[in-house]
């Protein structure tokens, strides 16, 4: 029992990096996280690619580290690697242009009232591209893309997962990813409009996301003891 002890403290303190991605979100206006803030500081969103981009490549860095040895097939690890990579590329990439999108419409610059700022961001972002032959419209308008590809591997994550528990804790593990799901979607549905709404979603999110990260340190714990027998 002792020696469990021992070893599970450091596999779940080398997570802590990890905490850095829920943080962030819940601190919107420091312009680090996935979502744009819901104060609409898109030009310092824009500015802060140099600083979010590094961020959240070291803040998962510790989980591929302990989802490696987990991982029964390497070519399954290296697509979880990979497809981080892309997403968070393709994210900050993409979102810039719906950013640019935004600020190059005219009435943007006008001293609009919050309200009808929030509504005009709205509608902007949903416009159809009129011209397919532009990869600046195509871009703005496919963001939505590298969020897919995020979720997908954290799926990957999941599955690897569930390989090594029982069937109460899958269950636990399934609720924490719904939970991912769930907070990740309101994020990006209600972060214009109700701020209550907009807490509890990316508190929900934090939620999950340590809720994943403590299973990742569990079936880690699990591994490395049926190794040591």
């Amino acid at each position: 029992m002792n020696n469990c002890m021992m070893i599970s403290l450091p596999l779940r303190s080398h997570l802590f990096p990890c905490l850095a991605v829920p943080f962030v979100e819940l601190f919107p206006d420091l312009c680090l996280g996935w979502w744009l803030p819901p104060s609409l500081k898109i030009d310092q969103y824009k500015k802060m690619w140099y600083l979010r981009a590094p961020l959240q490549f070291m803040a998962l860095f510790p989980l591929f580290d302990m989802i490696q040895p987990i991982c029964a097939d390497s070519s399954t690890f290296s697509l979880i690697v990979i497809g981080t990579i892309v997403s968070i590329l393709l994210r900050n990439i993409l979102l810039s242009k719906q950013v640019d999108r935004v600020t190059g419409t005219p009435l943007w610059s006008t001293n609009l009232p919050r309200d009808k700022r929030k509504a005009l961001f709205v509608v902007i972002t949903s416009i159809k591209p009129t011209d397919i032959n532009k990869f600046d419209e195509i871009a703005a308008r496919y963001v939505s893309f590298a969020t897919k590809i995020a979720l997908a591997v954290m799926y990957g994550i999941v599955n690897i997962l569930r390989q090594h528990l029982d069937e109460i804790e899958n269950l636990k593990l399934m609720a924490a990813f719904g939970a991912f799901i769930v907070g990740g979607m309101g994020i990006g549905g209600t972060r214009h409009g109700s701020v209550s709404m907009d807490c509890f979603f990316r508190c929900l999110f934090g939620v999950g996301f340590t809720a994943i990260l403590h299973f990742v340190a569990e079936v880690s714990d699990i591994v490395l003891i049926k190794s040591i027998n």
